[in-house]
This record gives structure tokens, sequence and C-alpha cells, in this order.
């Protein structure tokens, strides 16, 4: 008996609420090291401005500087001083992002904690099923079928009325959606390598999805599996 139908926790839900708590320490831990990075240079400026000052004063009580020597120790301290003000502006950023990584901690060891309590709840009967053939799937599949010539004429199998067939729909929409991908990102060779030809015996063979529809769509095809028998 499944979890779903025991009302026991989902030990999927509890595994990705887990992964999610692993991500969101990595989240607080990087956050915490970019913070101290910030408050390091912050320190370092500090410590330039108290250098700089003590110069300046320093150059102030000796009336062998020349005024040029005291013009240059009054632009170093303005230097430093500036520069420890873009360190001390840039320290808020890593402050919130540290904030919100913690509150994003907290929420996924909650949403952990919900996950061991909370009962799986059933899988409807056609999850992961895509919804039908769209328009657009059906003229992309009519473009491709019109196109193909290395199948077996002999042994391929094909039916016109293949929306029928959900496992087809299911295929045929996986493959479109990679086409799309490859196309965009130029890899279409790969598309008919790694997903085309690893689909086509089960869509188009001889004892593939339309095994039973030879000649013309059976519609009272049996179907293998009992869910569907």
């Amino acid at each position: 008996m499944s979890d779903q139908e025991t009302g026991t926790p989902d030990p999927r839900a509890i595994a990705y609420a887990a992964a999610a708590v692993d991500a969101a320490r990595q989240a607080v831990h990087d956050a915490e090291s970019k913070l101290a990075a910030a408050e390091d240079v912050l320190a370092d400026a500090e410590g330039d401005v108290t250098v700089a000052e003590a110069k300046l004063e320093d150059f102030r009580s000796l009336e062998s500087k020349l005024p040029w020597q005291l013009a240059a120790a009054e632009q170093d301290l303005a230097k430093k001083q500036r520069a420890h003000a873009r360190a001390t502006a840039r320290l808020a950023a890593p402050k919130a992002a540290l904030d919100e990584a913690r509150d994003a901690l907290s929420a996924a060891h909650a949403e952990l904690a919900q996950a061991r309590v909370t009962p799986a709840q059933p899988l409807p009967e056609d999850a992961g099923m895509p919804p039908g053939a769209s328009d657009e799937l059906v003229a992309w599949v009519e473009k491709l079928t019109s196109y193909l010539e290395s199948l077996e004429r002999e042994d391929s199998r094909w039916c016109p009325q293949w929306q029928e067939h959900p496992e087809a729909v299911w295929r045929l929409t996986a493959l479109h959606r990679e086409f799309e991908i490859s196309f965009a990102d130029d890899t279409v060779s790969g598309w008919w390598v790694n997903h085309f030809d690893r689909h086509a015996p089960f869509i188009f063979g001889s004892t593939g999805i339309f095994q039973a529809c030879e000649t013309a769509h059976d519609p009272d095809r049996s179907f293998r599996f009992s869910r569907r028998a």
C-alpha cells in the first residue's frame, strides 16, 4: 500500500523539504561570508582614516612641513574618508541578504516540520498526463511526419487518429517541447539522436503504440496495463 493510501507522510515531500533546508543553510553560510568580507573592508577603511587623520595632525604640528605637503595630507584624508563612506554604504546589502537568508532558512525548517506530519495526498487518476493534443502540437506532428524518410516502411506504424492514443500524445508532446528548446539553442542534431531516435521505436515501431492500428484506428484496442484495462 502506498503512502498516498495509508495517509502517512510522503517521503518525497520530506526529502524535497530537507533539500530546501540544506540549500537555505548554504545560502546563510554564503551570506555570512559576504557580510564578513564587507566588514573586513570597512575595518580596513576605518584604519586608513585613522592613519590619515594622525598623519595630517602630525603635519600640522610641524613647522617644517610645506603648504603643499599639508594639502596632500588633507587630500589623502578626504580620499580615505570617501572610501570609508563607500564601505559603510556597501555593508547594508550583505546585511539585508543575510537577514533574508535567515528568514528563508526558518521558513524551510517550518516546511520540513510540516512535511513530516502532513499525510501524503492521493494522486489524481491521470497525474502527469498531458491535457491533450493542442493545435500547435497537431501542426508540428503533421509537419514532422511529412518529413520523415528514415523509418522502415514495412515495419513502421502510424495512426491518423494519434490524438486518441494517450501515450502518443505524451511522447510527442515531450518531443515537441525538446525540439523547441534545441531549435532555440541550435542543437537540433542532438534532438534527433538523443530524443527522436529514442522515442521512434515506441511510437512508430511494429510493436509500438500503433501496433493495433495497422490499417485503421482501432478504438477497441486493449491496453497492456490494468489501470486502463
